[in-house]
């Protein structure tokens, strides 16, 4: 599902980096492996359960001969960290080439709150789980400087944004059907 959805964000960028002159190739890879044409990098920094947007409430789902339970879809926020690689040769027209592609990426993420329903993958519709969540992350990991140094890159802007998914939970629960209710009240 992660692949699935990382993929997807993918294509929702590429998609929507219209305004610029030569539209960028969109790279999953480490920060800085993209060689030769401009690119925005999206990187997956880490994952980690949201508690706040995870219900604890068993889903109930009424069936021939009773009830089928399951446990709610579990929620993880992945952090992404996105960096753009221009390809031009001169430094000066590189560096405003990269403030171009970083500031068109940080456009498209700061204005959506989910990713659209046409990019949203198929297992996701098929479990019926909440959409994907996006938003801009205060993560600090681009400024630091040992980041750039264990990928052997020199320091880029960046920035960091998180998209909460849900992931299904294997194991359907079968309860049969209630035949008697005992309902009876005591007043006093």
């Amino acid at each position: 599902m992660l692949k699935l959805f990382t993929e997807a964000l993918g294509e929702f960028l590429t998609e929507r980096l219209t305004d610029l002159p030569e539209k960028p190739v969109v790279s999953f890879a480490l920060p800085g492996t993209v060689a030769g044409q401009n690119a925005v990098n999206i990187f997956l920094t880490s994952i980690k359960e949201d508690p706040d947007l995870r219900s604890n409430d068993l889903q109930y789902k009424r069936e021939e001969l009773g009830w089928i339970t399951t446990r709610p879809p579990l929620r993880l926020k992945c952090t992404y960290l996105i960096s753009a690689w221009p390809m031009a040769a001169d430094p000066v027209i590189a560096i405003l080439d990269q403030y171009q592609l970083l500031s068109a990426a940080f456009t498209v993420i700061a204005t959506v709150k989910k990713l659209p329903a046409a990019f949203i993958p198929a297992p996701f519709s098929a479990y019926d789980l909440p959409e994907p969540v996006i938003e801009l992350s205060d993560d600090q990991l681009h400024l630091d400087p040992a980041f750039w140094t264990a990928l052997d890159c020199a320091f880029r802007p960046a920035f960091s944004f998180s998209a909460t998914i849900s992931l299904p939970i294997a194991g359907e629960h079968f309860d049969y059907g209630v035949d008697k209710i005992n309902s009876e009240f005591k007043i006093k």
